[in-house]
């Protein structure tokens, strides 16, 4: 079953990158289907998952060694004071730009490489928040931060496995452009370095979940489309 999760996660950029064109145009055509690729990303997220959790059921792994525990150590006292700050900054940035258009149109350029994938309606912002958000920040945690360093760490040094799982991660991101890629990777870089130092994989949960529900949250306000644009698209 181990050989299983690696396999998936060896073929998950690849298989990403060479469909996301399809599922783009897909939406693009129809933006009704995005909810089901949301739905089809949650699956994919929460399948090796899955997985990795019947490898500790079945003792194969522990859940110390994914990182599953928590003790309060001073690292992790800074690590969930800097998440409630960080949320209260994303609140108050987001209570900003819904009193305030001035920026829209600089982030929705921003935004263009994955503007197709982000909701534009209240039912695809709590799709998007509270599912995709929340599953990428469970699953993609567990398995590069958690499983793939812990494997990697009995061939190599910690270093080496942090770099090697931070560049699988931003690999996973490549259809968003080798900009953004790059931009996953440092992301995940920073997130197995707050694993190490917390020595917990529960802080870097949160926070990639926080930042990805402040992501779609901000898309959503930018992108939102007005009640008669729903109805004559719908029509």
């Amino acid at each position: 079953m181990e050989y299983l999760l690696l396999s998936y996660l060896v073929a998950w950029p690849f298989y990403t990158f060479f469909t996301f064109e399809k599922e783009k145009q897909s939406v693009i055509a129809q933006p009704e289907k995005r909810i089901s690729v949301y739905r089809t990303t949650m699956f994919q997220l929460w399948l090796p998952a899955l997985i990795l959790m019947i490898l500790v059921s079945k003792a194969d792994i522990s859940m110390r060694d994914i990182g599953l525990q928590w003790h309060w150590g001073l690292a992790n006292q800074i690590g969930i004071a800097a998440v409630v700050v960080i949320g209260g900054y994303f609140l108050f940035s987001l209570k900003q730009l819904s009193e305030n258009s001035e920026n829209h149109q600089t982030l929705r350029a921003q935004l263009a490489h994955v503007e197709w994938l982000m909701p534009t309606t209240a039912k695809e912002s709590r799709y998007f928040i509270l599912g995709v958000a929340v599953t990428a920040g469970i699953c993609e945690e567990l398995l590069y931060r958690g499983y793939l360093i812990h494997l990697l760490a009995d061939y190599m040094p910690t270093y080496a496995a942090v770099i090697i799982s931070s560049l699988a991660f931003g690999l996973g991101h490549l259809y968003q452009g080798p900009v953004h890629s790059i931009r996953a990777g440092l992301m995940g870089l920073v997130m197995a370095l707050i694993y190490l130092a917390t020595d917990s994989i529960i802080v870097p949960i949160v926070l990639h979940a926080l930042i990805d529900m402040y992501g779609g949250a901000l898309a959503y306000v930018v992108l939102r489309k007005q009640p008669n644009e729903i109805t004559v698209e719908s029509a």
